[in-house]
């Protein structure tokens, strides 16, 4: 069986990390998540002040209701323009992996930034000249997770970040030969925001299984082997533009996630599927069919 938990902070917001435990407990008794401790309990401490005692709190709370971490959220814009703030972000995300004895968890993860600097799309993003700041970034997040015996997790996102490709991330992972770096898998991010093209080049609103397969097993071939996690959530092409829509509950859009989950297994791929842009209504149902997949 597959292993399902959630991205915490889909399931709204708690004043504490004992609240959030229950509201999980109410799922299933005994479960992991992505914590991104600001995002899911927004009063909790600012990030400067965090310590070890601090962080052993919360994950013992979560302890206690049958939650443990699987992967520290840390969202960080590591190729922020201004170079002051962005050295702040990279720091923000050391402190993280500072930490992580005390999430219980050594996997801190962050998408790869936008030229904006409230993260939203701009075309200057996709320039080549970010691949570099990007790098630089890294290259020091790196050296804090050997630093504390930890690793940094990195996902791709198609269109609006600068790892915006399978092609990109396999030079982020060539140029990086170190086993402190891995990859958050997300089928629906790494869709193209036009849908995926068939043979002919042009997309369908619904890609044949055969495209789809392609996909799947082109990304898999280049950096199945250094993934921690998939991202589990759905998508659909608008009637009216053809563009992507993807933030859908898992299950509910066109991907094909009893085909996707054959291929992992084929692999043997195991790894955790945490759930995005759930449902709080179906969560539990919708967690229990992929967990059969």
């Amino acid at each position: 069986m597959l292993r399902i938990g959630y991205r915490a902070h889909d399931l709204g917001s708690f004043t504490s990390a004992s609240e959030l435990g229950k509201r999980i407990e109410e799922i299933r008794k005994t479960s992991f998540i992505q914590l991104a401790l600001k995002k899911v309990i927004p009063s909790s401490k600012p990030w400067q002040e965090w310590d070890e005692e601090y962080i052993s709190s919360i994950t013992s709370e979560l302890k206690a209701h049958g939650v443990s971490v699987a992967i520290v959220g840390c969202y960080i814009n590591p190729i922020h323009p201004d170079p002051e703030k962005r050295k702040l972000e990279v720091e923000r995300f050391r402190k993280s992996l500072s930490l992580t004895k005390a999430f219980g968890c050594p996997y801190v993860a962050t998408e790869t930034g936008s030229w904006h600097p409230e993260l939203k799309y701009s075309i200057e993003t996709s320039d080549p000249k970010n691949i570099g700041i990007f790098k630089e970034s890294l290259s020091e997040m790196l050296d804090a997770a050997e630093k504390y015996d930890a690793y940094v997790a990195i996902e791709a996102v198609s269109r609006s970040h600068s790892i915006s490709s399978p092609e990109r991330m396999r030079d982020i992972l060539d140029t990086f030969r170190t086993d402190r770096l891995k990859v958050i898998f997300d089928p629906v991010n790494l869709i193209p925001y036009t849908g995926l093209p068939e043979p002919d080049g042009v997309p369908l609103r619904i890609p044949t299984a055969e495209t789809e397969h392609k996909f799947v097993t082109e990304v898999l071939d280049l950096y199945g082997d250094r993934l921690i996690a998939i991202h589990c959530k759905d998508y659909i092409l608008t009637e009216e533009a053809g563009l992507k829509i993807g933030n859908l509950p898992a299950l509910t859009g066109c991907f094909r996630w009893k085909e996707f989950a054959e291929e992992v297994h084929r692999r043997n791929i195991d790894v955790p599927w945490l759930m995005e842009n759930l449902d709080p209504k179906t969560v539990a149902e919708t967690a229990t069919v992929l967990e059969r997949l």
